[in-house]
């Protein structure tokens, strides 16, 4: 699953399938970190990125940092999600907000690499309850696009857990969040799965799922970046479509 640009603490980090085998921290301290989680001694994990600097900042970016490493680097988002949820309890200890929603958003994409097919075993319980908690943290930030791409990653991991109605749900309220902002990529982003959703799963809206999703994916491919485009025919394959 690609990653929108998020900033945390000044600093823009995307963390997404393009950038596995980049590291947006240091191959030593990853290999260290990661050690420690692979033995077991999580503890030693945390205090290890906690001990790498006096400046609270530089340790809130170094969690996110090393977060997407060993996700991106050592390919293990359970890992990945198990540093995370320390890392999440040091951002709400520092009132680091945004660093705390970033994390949570984190957790959750990881489970799902190819969206909602073939999600990592965790999707739905540890990656769910990540998505859970985001939104209300990022409806206290207020920032109306991060805000909807909360809604959206809950949206998808529920679409993932196979809880359908309340997906297409947590999807409207993203749509709607989008379009308040005139984001017509966002609002077709949720649309899309909206439309995946009912051809999917409703028999009954089949035809209506699949002329939304059509139509979403017209607009991806017009406002969309270079990376979103690649993907929608891959989405649309899904479930047997294509774009004329």
């Amino acid at each position: 699953m690609f990653i929108p640009f998020i900033l945390i603490l000044g600093v823009s980090l995307m963390a997404h399938d393009g950038d596995h085998g980049k590291y947006l921290s240091d191959e030593a301290t990853v290999d260290t970190v990661y050690g420690f989680i692979q033995s077991g001694e999580i503890e030693k994990a945390v205090e290890h990125i906690k001990g790498s600097s006096e400046d609270d900042q530089k340790i809130a970016h170094a969690f996110v940092s090393v977060q997407c490493d060993i996700n991106n680097v050592k390919h293990d988002p359970v890992g990945s999600a198990a540093l995370a949820q320390h890392g999440v309890a040091f951002m709400q200890e520092k009132g680091f907000k945004r660093g705390e929603a970033m994390m949570l958003h984190n957790i959750s994409a990881f489970f799902m690499p190819d969206w909602d097919e073939n999600a990592i075993e965790g999707a739905t319980t540890t990656g769910l309850a990540a998505a859970r908690q985001q939104v209300p943290v990022r409806k206290e930030i207020g920032d109306q696009g991060p805000l909807m791409w909360a809604h959206w990653d809950l949206g998808m991991c529920l679409l993932v857990a196979g809880e359908i109605d309340e997906a297409i749900k947590t999807l409207e309220e993203g749509e709607k969040v989008a379009i308040k902002q005139d984001d017509k990529d966002g609002a077709a982003w949720c649309r899309i799965f909206i439309g995946k959703a009912k051809v999917k799963y409703k028999p009954e809206l089949k035809n209506e799922g699949e002329k939304e999703m059509l139509e979403a994916a017209k607009v991806i491919n017009e406002v969309g970046a270079d990376w979103e485009k690649e993907e929608i025919p891959k989405i649309l394959a899904s479930v047997g479509l294509k774009l004329d």
